[in-house]
């Protein structure tokens, strides 16, 4: 049962309860409307802990459509960028306190640590509560102050300084102190710690929360902190079985594990394994997504997504209490490539006076007479393309092309999201790469699709002679615009199968996304042990990852901080909070395997992030506006990220500072 299915079944659990038993539910009782009145039972805790997984499930995807959820993923730093040159996560001088952005997650943490703040208080001060287990009052409780600490984790992460609470709000309040980011560190790892020693070590419901996940946190927290041989520990509980069990798959497991090899013919991989959504082989729909599977031995936390045609296309996962919800997950949408679609600004009208797909009906239409559900239909003054089915159909959101899910609300939606070239480059690559083997699975064309297929079966490097041929007959011209949304497609968050294609007509990818996967608690485990100097430790951790991604082992000699953000990319592109882990980097002197490479660290002149975004970031080569200029390798004008050292903090909202009025809230440095 899925979390975002709680509410039904613990309502349906208390009527059953209270129908059973005639005499208590004739004795007339009254109950105050407030929070007291209502947290009376075990179930109305579990009810209100319902209500934390539910803020968590929108935070990260209910706006994937746009760039909110993005923010805690990185968006704009080392890995992968906005789609649009002018986004504010894109254009940094834009990014202000007044700016959506930077009050779309302080809107909702702080209410996720209020109700979360709400369940712990209701659990001290209700004593008459008769809980089902001796344990059961605890668990629930760590629960609560788990989801109070990750609140605040992101809050620290993302924008330094936290207003900290302990309990929950009863009243308004305008004279909220703000901690330093260190000071809510120290509380955090309070928060987690307790957690951990209280929570269960398999989780109560599918989605919910265990000892495993809350030491994760508490490594991560201790690294922040400078306590790195506590942090060891903490990821060593994870690893060794002493917080439950847990192995990096190895083998095949889920719904496409009868599948040896992907449609290109290529051998598939546990890893492949890792991000499949509830499709089977056979085209049949399972029970679940990989991510949930019996058989994932690594997935430590999983953020639920519920996808039903039964529920109206309104999966109760991801909704949250917003007034935009999540229908259909947008993830793979917003990775897929997308422009060769064969739409009204695909076409041009050639020098011969003739009607053109600008990629050609090679890339944007099915051969000639193949017939497939739902193919849209050319217009007719385009000779070229008669008698084939458009690949993409505007009335029924699908895009063969790129074979991607639809989006939310029923409306299409591009690109969102860009993965940049560091990611993008094969090992090897004189411009640079992330990935440092051609052998290891990850960077692999089964998991970065560089070259696709169209759907009337040429490359797309094939098809691009033929588009380079008619632009040098000077048929039409190709604008920078026109190719800036073509990118490789990453399997990692796409399938090619999805659930439900003959009964809805249009694809639907219900992949659940990993909060917690085991390969970064050896990461984590692995920054510790360099910050210990333990450089051999550190290569053993990092090398059990790198094993079944089938890429060469690392030495000790390699192992320095920026061989492990590496190490993360390559294993946790897209799925790790990038933000946070960039950040608890920058500006922290306790960090000393940092500032022994980095020495300066502030928010004017450098700091971590700053430097692997100068390094790595995505120029807007279309469209560079005032970015600065560099040379590379080959002699061409590339350009730098517009991200500045300050920019290594979100800034605090302007509506926070206002309604504080009786204690001042420092804005961040540089807004």
């Amino acid at each position: 049962m899925k979390i975002n299915k709680i509410l039904a079944a613990l309502a349906a659990t208390v009527v059953l309860f209270t129908a059973c038993n005639d005499d208590e539910f004739l004795v007339e009782k009254s109950y105050s409307n407030d929070s007291a009145g209502f947290y009376q039972s075990e179930q109305a805790m579990e009810i209100g802990l319902a209500s934390c997984y539910s803020e968590v499930q929108y935070l990260m995807l209910g706006n994937l459509r746009q760039n909110h959820s993005w923010m805690l993923l990185g968006i704009g730093l080392d890995t992968f960028s906005a789609n649009s040159a002018t986004d504010q996560l894109a254009n940094w001088a834009a990014m202000t306190p007044e700016s959506g952005y930077a009050r779309h997650w302080p809107d909702y943490v702080y209410k996720l640590a209020n109700r979360a703040n709400t369940v712990i208080d209701m659990i001290d001060e209700n004593e008459s509560i008769n809980y089902t287990t001796a344990t059961k009052k605890n668990e629930l409780r760590a629960e609560a102050v788990f989801m109070r600490a990750w609140a605040y984790r992101v809050l620290a992460g993302m924008y330094g300084g936290v207003m900290y609470a302990e309990h929950m709000t009863r009243e308004a309040r305008y004279d909220y102190e703000l901690l330093t980011r260190e000071e809510a560190w120290a509380k955090i790892a309070e928060d987690f710690k307790w957690a951990e020693e209280n929570l269960p070590t398999t989780p109560r419901l599918m989605g919910t929360v265990t000892k495993a996940a809350a030491a994760h946190y508490l490594a991560e927290t201790y690294l922040a902190l400078g306590q790195f041989k506590e942090a060891e520990d903490a990821a060593t509980r994870v690893i060794n079985g002493t917080d439950g069990s847990y192995s990096i798959m190895t083998t095949r497991f889920g719904n496409r594990a009868d599948q040896a090899k992907d449609r290109y013919g290529n051998d598939l991989n546990p890893y492949w394994d890792l991000f499949r959504c509830s499709a089977k082989t056979d085209g049949s729909v399972a029970t679940d997504s990989n991510p949930n599977d019996p058989g994932n031995k690594e997935a430590i936390w999983v953020c639920q997504y519920d996808f039903s045609p039964s529920t109206d296309n309104y999966p109760l996962g991801g909704s949250g209490d917003s007034w935009w919800r999540c229908h259909a997950a947008p993830v793979e949408g917003a990775w897929a490539p997308w422009i060769p679609m064969g739409g009204k600004n695909g076409q041009r009208v050639g020098s011969d006076g003739n009607k053109y797909y600008v990629f050609t009906a090679d890339a944007t239409c099915y051969p000639e007479g193949v017939k497939v559900k739902n193919a849209g239909t050319p217009p007719k003054d385009i000779p070229e393309a008669q008698g084939r089915g458009l690949a993409y159909s505007l009335s029924m959101n699908t895009d063969s092309l790129a074979c991607r899910a639809r989006g939310v609300n029923n409306g299409h939606f591009g690109l969102v999201v860009l993965a940049n070239e560091y990611m993008t480059r094969k090992a090897g690559d004189p411009l640079g790469s992330v990935w440092d083997d051609p052998n290891d699975f990850r960077g692999s064309e089964t998991m970065i699709q560089r070259d696709y297929y169209t759907p009337s079966g040429k490359k797309w490097s094939e098809v691009k002679k033929e588009i380079q041929a008619r632009v040098d007959a000077g048929l039409y011209t190709v604008s920078a615009s026109d190719t800036f949304n073509i990118t490789p497609r990453f399997w990692k968050f796409s399938d090619d199968k999805h659930p439900w294609f003959d009964e809805l007509g249009y694809n639907v990818y219900d992949c659940d996304f990993y909060m917690i996967r085991l390969p970064e608690t050896y990461l984590l485990r692995a920054e510790a042990r360099l910050a210990q100097n333990n450089l051999a430790g550190a290569a053993e951790d990092i090398n059990i990852i790198r094993s079944r991604a089938g890429a060469k082992p690392c030495s000790p000699s390699d192992v320095d901080i920026d061989y492990i953000m590496d190490e993360r990319a390559r294993e946790l592109f897209g799925e790790e909070h990038r933000w946070i882990t960039l950040s608890r980097l920058s500006c922290n002197p306790k960090a000393t395997y940092v500032t022994s490479k980095y020495p300066t660290q502030d928010a004017t002149t450098s700091n971590y992030m700053y430097e692997r975004v100068r390094k790595y970031g995505f120029g807007y080569e279309n469209a560079p506006g005032s970015r600065e200029s560099y040379t590379d390798v080959n002699g061409k004008t590339r350009h730098y990220s517009a991200f500045k050292p300050h920019n290594y903090l979100f800034p605090i909202p302007a509506q926070i500072i206002k309604s504080n009025k009786d204690k001042e809230i420092p804005q961040n440095a540089g807004y």
